[in-house]
C-alpha cells in the first residue's frame, strides 16, 4: 500500500500538482484578491494536508532510493535539506508571526499590529461577560464564507463579505430619495456636490438648492423636478454650453430645463448635471480589487437574540485594529470586532528621528532611515540604532525592518518580524546549496553519467580558442539622401563637447547628453541614429532649429492606418512633425488618441495601443523642440541638487545668475547659427565649455567623474548589445542549418564551421561580458535591476551554458547561439525600456547581485535545454531519413538534460537566496508573491521533468522532451507574465489584463503541431 501510495508516479504528480495549485492561486489572488487566494489554497487546511503528504512523499522516497548510503550521500543532502526546510516553514507558520509598528518622531511604543486578522465577539448578560476570540481569519470573496458564533442563545453570523468597496449612491426604489449630482463653481476650482432633494449648498456668491424655496440676498439657481424631469428656475439670464455639440446658448431668466452634459454659466460662476436619480442612496458597493490599497473590507453580520435581529457592517482595514461595533437587545449587549490583531512587546522603541533621501531633483526616494532608542526597562537596557533599508535591529527575538513612512516624513512604519523559523530554515538552504554543488561532481551521480554518455557518442574534444572581433559599423542606421545635406552640418568637436556635458533626468539620474540623445532618438524613430547623422546631432538640431526638423519626416509610424489618417501615402514609415497638424495648428489625432486613451487596456487592438505610442513620440519631440529636456543648470545651492532647463533658470534664478544663464544659452544657440553660417565653431564652444564650467561650481555634489562620462559614451557609441542580436542568430543559424544537413547526410566541413563558430560565440560572449561590465560601472549596480537587463544576463548566462555543454556538439553550440539572439532580440523590442535607472532604496543591497545573478544563470540553463528539446523533435520528425538521427537524438537529450539539471540547481539555490534576502530586508523568507510563486512554480515543473525516468514507460527521449520544451513555459510565465498581468511586488502592470500579444497563439499552435508530428516517430529505448 506505501509503495502505490508514495510511489514515484505519486511523487511526480505531486510535483506538478503542487506548482498548477500555487500557480492558479495567483491568478486568484489577481482577480479576488489577497485573502481569498489565502482563504481558498495558501492558508486552507487541506492545503496544510497536501504539503504534508508532498514532505511525506519526499521522506519516502529517501529511505525507498536508500540515498542515505555514502555513494549517494550529496543526493540526500540535497533532498533531506527539503524535510528541514518543511521544519522550519511549519515553525514559522505557527509560531512564528509579523506586522507594523508605526511611531511618530518623538513618540514611544511597543504596540506591533500583526498581519493577522482577529474576529472577536463579547457577550454582556446577567452582569457576566463572555469573551470568543477566532485567528487568523481568512475571507475568501469567490466563494462562500462561513463564521459563527452561538452562546446563550446568541447568535452571530457572517453573512456578506466584500474585500474592498466604496460609498456610492445607487438606485433604491425602497427608501431611495430624490437626488441630482452636480459639479459647480464660484470663479474657483469645480466641486462635486450631492444634493438631496430639500438640500441647499451655499457656493458663497451664490446658493444651489433642490426642490426648495427659500428667501436670500445672494442669487439662487434652484432646481425643480416635476415627473422625473428637472428644470432650473432663476432670476437672472444663463448661458449655456453643450458638451457634446459644442453650442452655445442664451437664456433668460425664469425657468429654463436643466440637462446633463450642458455648462450653464452665469458671472463666473458654472453649474453642469453630472447625473440624477428619481430614488437613490448612499451604499457601500464593491470596488475593483485591482485598485490600489486604502478601500475597507466589510463584512455584514447577523446578530440574533431570541426573536429579535440586526445586520451590522463592520469595516477593516489591512494594519489596523478592528474596532469594536455594539448590538443592544435590552438585557443582552453583543460587542463585535474584526481587524489586525494587536501584540504588546515586552520593550520600547522611541523615535529619535526619520530621514529622507532622494535622488537629485527629482521626488524619487535613494533611501530611508530611522534613528530609534530601543528602551527596555525590564533589562535596564537604552540603546540607540539606525535601522534602514537592508540595515536590520535584531532585539529580543524581534527584528525591525524599515519598511516605509509618514506623507510629512516626520513618522516611520517599522515591518516587525518574530519567527523561530527562520534558522532550521537557513540551515536547509545551506544543505540544499551543498548538496546540489556535490550532486555535479559524483562520479555515479546523474550529471556525470550523461557527460559520459556524452562523451562516448562524440568521441572527441575540441578546444576552445579565444579571440576578440567587432564591427565598428552601426547596424540600426537609415539614410535618406534628400536630408542629408540639411541636418549633418555640425562640428564634430563641437558636438562631442555638447555631448559630454550633464543634463539631470525626470528621475534624478545625471547622464551625459550623449545618452539623452540616444534614448529620444531611438524613441522617436526606433533608430540609433538617423540620416547618416549621430543622435546628439539630430537632438541639437531639433533644439537649435526646430522649424527645419519639424520639416523632416523622423516620427516612426508603426500603423497603416495612422498614416492614413494623416493623409500620408500608404507604407510611410516616417512622418514630419508638422504632418500631425492641420493649417490652422488642430491634432489630426486628437480625437482618435483620446478614444484609444479611454478604453480599458483588455479592449485596445493593435491600432490603439500603436497610436498611443505614436502620440507618445510626438509630445517628445514636441518636448525636446521647447528644450524641456535639457535641463542642464543646477540650481545654485539647492539641497535637494535640483537642476532646470534654459527656460526655467532664467525665469526663476536670482538676477545676476539669471543673467549669466541667459548669457551662456545665447553664445550656445547663437554660435551653432553662426557656425552653420561662416563654419567658425568658436562662440559655440566656448559656451558649452561656460556651462561646463558652471556646472562644475554649482552641481559638482552629482556630477559623474569624467571616467565615467567617458566609459558611457563608449557605451552608447559601441551599442555592444544591438550588434551582437545579429551574430548569435547568424551564427546559430548557419550552425543548425549544417548541423542539420550533417545528420541527413555527413557533411565534411562540419568540424570547420563549428570551429569558427567557436570562435565567433568566444568572441560575442567576451563583446557581451565588456558591454556588462561597462553598463555596471556606469549605473555603479549590477546590471541586472530592470527587465531589460534581466533578460540581457539570460542571454548571456545561455551562452554561459552552452560554452560548458557544447564541447563537439555543433547542434548545442547552434542552439545556444540561437536561443541567446532570440533573446536578445526581445530585450530590444519596444516594450522593454533600455535606459539605465536610478536604483530603489530596496535594491541597494548585494543580494541582488547574488540572488539576481544565480536565478537568471538557472533560467539560461533551463533556456537551452528547451532549445535542444525543440531540435530533438525536430529530429524526431525526419528520424527515418537518416540512421544518424538516432545518435543525434541521444546526445542531444543527454545534453539537454544536464542543462536542465544546472539550472534548476541554479534556480532552485538563486530562489530561496531570494528568500534570505527578503528575510534580511523585509522580515519574511516567502510570502506567496506571484514572482516568487512562480519560480517556485518553475522549479516544482522541472524537479518533474528530471524525475520522469524513474516512472516506468516514461523514461524515453520522445517524452522527457516534450516534457522539457513545454516546461519553459514557466520561465516566460515568470517573467513576462507576472511581470504584465499578474499583481505583486514584482510586476510592472499591477494586475491590470492586456491583451495576449498574438504570436503568443502562433507559437503555441506552432509547437503543438510540432509535438503532434514528433509523435509519430517516438518510439525509442529509455534514454
Amino acid at each position: 500500500m506505501l509503495k502505490k501510495v508514495f510511489s514515484m508516479k505519486v511523487a511526480v504528480i505531486t510535483l506538478v500538482l503542487f506548482g498548477v495549485i500555487i500557480g492558479v492561486a495567483t491568478f486568484i489572488e489577481n482577480d479576488y484578491g489577497t485573502q481569498t487566494a489565502r482563504a481558498l489554497i495558501y492558508s486552507a487546511k487541506w492545503f496544510e494536508l497536501f504539503l504534508f503528504f508532498f514532505t511525506l512523499t519526499l521522506i519516502y522516497n529517501i529511505f525507498k532510493y536508500k540515498t542515505y548510503k555514502k555513494e549517494k550521500l550529496p543526493i540526500f543532502i540535497f533532498h533531506f535539506a527539503f524535510v528541514i526546510i518543511a521544519i522550519g516553514a511549519l515553525i514559522t507558520r505557527y509560531i512564528g508571526y509579523e506586522g507594523i509598528m508605526h511611531i511618530r518622531e518623538g513618540q514611544t511604543s511597543n504596540i506591533m499590529v500583526s498581519d493577522v486578522k482577529v474576529f472577536q465577539v463579547d457577550i454582556e448578560k446577567d452582569g457576566k461577560r463572555y469573551h470568543y476570540e477566532k485567528q487568523p481569519i481568512f475571507l475568501s470573496s469567490m466563494t462562500k464564507n462561513h463564521l459563527s458564533v452561538e452562546h446563550d442563545g446568541v447568535e452571530v453570523d457572517l453573512i456578506d463579505y466584500k474585500p474592498s468597496v466604496v460609498k456610492q449612491l445607487v438606485e433604491d426604489n425602497k427608501s431611495g430619495r430624490e437626488v441630482v449630482l452636480l459639479k459647480a463653481s464660484s470663479g474657483s476650482a469645480g466641486e462635486d456636490i450631492e444634493l438631496f432633494s430639500g438640500d441647499i449648498k451655499d457656493m458663497g456668491s451664490f446658493i444651489i438648492s433642490f426642490n426648495k424655496e427659500i428667501e436670500t440676498q445672494k442669487p439662487i439657481f434652484n432646481i425643480i423636478s416635476e415627473n422625473k424631469k428637472l428644470k432650473v428656475k432663476t432670476n437672472f439670464p444663463l448661458q449655456t454650453l453643450s458638451m457634446e455639440t459644442r453650442e452655445e446658448q442664451n437664456l433668460s431668466s425664469g425657468v429654463n430645463s436643466f440637462e446633463k452634459r450642458k455648462l450653464y454659466r452665469f458671472g463666473s460662476n458654472m453649474v453642469v448635471l453630472k447625473d440624477y436619480y428619481p430614488k437613490a442612496s448612499f451604499k457601500y458597493v464593491q470596488n475593483s480589487l485591482k485598485t490600489k490599497s486604502g478601500f475597507p473590507e466589510m463584512s455584514t453580520f447577523r446578530v440574533s437574540y431570541k426573536d429579535k435581529s440586526k445586520d451590522i457592517d463592520i469595516f477593516s482595514f489591512t494594519g489596523q485594529k478592528g474596532e469594536f461595533k455594539k448590538v443592544d437587545f435590552g438585557d443582552v449587549k453583543v460587542y463585535i470586532s474584526l481587524g489586525a490583531k494587536v501584540i504588546e512587546l515586552p520593550f520600547y522603541l522611541k523615535l529619535i528621528d526619520f530621514q529622507l533621501e532622494r535622488y537629485p531633483g527629482s521626488m524619487s526616494p535613494s533611501s530611508y532611515a530611522s534613528e530609534v532608542e530601543v528602551i527596555d526597562k525590564e533589562r535596564g537596557v537604552k540603546m540607540p540604532f539606525r535601522i534602514y533599508m537592508n540595515h536590520v535591529l535584531d532585539y529580543r527575538g524581534y527584528r525591525f525592518f524599515q519598511s516605509s513612512y509618514d506623507m510629512d516624513e516626520k513618522g516611520t512604519i517599522l515591518s516587525v518580524n518574530h519567527d523561530p523559523g527562520t534558522m532550521p530554515t537557513y540551515i536547509g538552504y545551506i544543505l540544499l546549496a551543498l548538496g546540489m554543488l556535490l550532486t555535479i561532481f559524483t562520479k555515479k551521480g546523474r550529471f556525470q553519467t550523461l557527460l559520459r554518455r556524452v562523451r562516448k557518442i562524440q568521441n572527441s574534444t575540441l578546444g576552445i580558442v579565444l579571440l576578440l572581433f567587432i564591427s565598428s559599423t552601426p547596424i540600426y542606421s537609415f539614410d535618406i539622401t534628400e536630408n542629408n545635406s540639411t541636418i549633418n552640418r555640425y562640428d564634430k568637436e563641437m558636438v562631442d563637447e555638447f555631448a559630454r556635458l550633464i543634463v539631470q533626468d525626470s528621475r534624478g539620474r545625471m547622464k551625459p547628453i550623449d545618452t539623452l540623445s540616444h534614448e529620444i532618438i531611438s524613441k522617436l524613430t526606433g533608430k540609433t541614429s538617423i540620416y547618416g547623422a549621430d543622435a546628439t546631432s539630430i537632438f541639437l538640431g531639433m533644439m537649435t532649429n526646430p522649424r527645419l526638423y519639424q520639416n523632416i519626416p523622423m516620427i516612426k509610424i508603426s500603423h497603416t492606418r495612422v498614416a492614413k489618417e494623416l493623409g500620408l501615402p500608404k507604407g510611410t514609415k516616417y512622418a514630419k512633425f508638422k504632418d500631425f497638424f492641420t493649417d490652422k495648428g488642430e491634432y489630426k489625432l486628437l480625437d482618435s488618441v483620446s478614444n484609444s486613451a479611454r478604453k480599458k487596456p483588455l479592449d485596445k487592438n493593435k491600432y490603439d495601443n500603436e497610436l498611443i505610442k505614436i502620440d507618445e513620440r510626438l509630445n517628445i519631440a514636441y518636448m525636446v523642440y521647447t528644450g524641456s529636456f535639457l535641463k542642464i543648470y543646477p540650481v545654485p545651492h539647492d539641497p535637494n541638487n535640483k537642476w532646470v532647463d534654459p527656460k526655467m533658470a532664467i525665469q526663476s534664478f536670482p538676477k545676476d545668475i539669471s543673467s549669466l544663464v541667459r548669457q551662456m544659452s545665447y553664445f550656445l544657440f547663437n554660435g551653432i547659427d553662426e557656425g552653420l553660417k561662416d563654419g567658425n565653431w568658436t562662440q559655440a564652444k566656448g559656451a558649452i565649455k561656460m556651462i561646463g564650467l558652471y556646472q562644475k561650481k554649482f552641481g559638482s555634489k552629482v556630477l559623474p567623474s569624467e571616467n565615467e562620462i567617458e566609459f558611457e559614451i563608449i557605451y552608447n557609441r559601441l551599442d555592444i548589445f544591438a550588434k551582437l542580436v545579429p551574430l548569435y542568430l547568424l551564427v546559430g543559424l548557419v550552425l543548425l542549418i549544417a548541423s542539420f544537413i550533417n545528420v541527413v547526410k555527413p557533411l565534411p566541413i562540419i568540424k570547420k564551421i563549428t570551429k569558427v563558430a567557436w570562435v565567433i560565440t568566444i568572441i560575442g560572449f567576451i563583446l557581451h561580458v565588456i558591454g556588462m561590465g561597462l553598463r555596471w560601472y556606469i549605473a555603479g549596480h549590477a546590471p541586472w535591476s530592470n527587465a531589460y537587463e534581466s533578460i540581457i544576463f539570460i542571454a548571456g548566462a545561455t551562452v554561459i551554458a552552452g560554452l560548458i555543454l557544447a564541447k563537439n556538439s555543433p547542434f548545442t553550440l547552434g542552439a545556444t547561439n540561437f536561443l541567446a539572439g532570440i533573446t536578445m532580440a526581445v530585450a530590444h523590442m519596444n516594450f522593454i525600456n533600455p535606459e539605465i535607472t536610478n536604483l530603489v532604496p530596496v535594491l541597494k543591497s548585494y543580494w541582488l547581485m547574488i540572488h539576481v545573478a544565480t536565478i537568471i544563470s538557472g533560467d539560461g540553463f533551463l533556456g537551452l535545454g528547451s532549445m535542444l528539446s525543440l531540435i530533438v523533435l525536430i529530429l524526431f520528425i525526419f528520424r527515418k531519413k537518416s540512421p544518424n538521427i538516432d545518435n543525434a537524438i541521444k546526445e542531444l537529450t543527454y545534453i539537454a538534460e544536464m542543462s536542465l539539471i544546472i539550472g534548476l540547481f541554479l534556480l532552485t539555490v538563486g530562489n530561496f537566496l531570494g528568500g534570505v534576502w527578503a528575510n534580511e530586508s523585509w522580515g519574511r523568507y516567502w510570502g506567496w508573491d506571484s514572482k516568487e510563486t512562480w519560480a517556485a512554480v518553475t522549479i516544482l515543473i522541472y524537479a518533474g521533468v528530471l524525475h520522469l525516468r524513474f516512472i516506468k514507460n516514461m523514461n524515453t527521449p520522445f517524452i522527457f522532451n516534450v516534457a522539457s520544451l513545454w516546461a519553459y513555459s514557466t520561465v516566460i510565465m515568470t517573467y513576462f507574465g507576472v511581470n504584465y498581468y499578474l499583481s505583486g511586488l514584482h510586476s510592472y502592470a499591477g494586475g491590470e489584463p492586456i491583451p495576449i500579444p498574438s504570436w503568443v497563439y502562433y507559437a503555441v499552435a506552432g509547437l503543438l503541431i510540432l509535438t503532434l508530428l514528433a509523435y509519430r516517430n517516438r518510439d525509442m529505448e529509455a534514454k
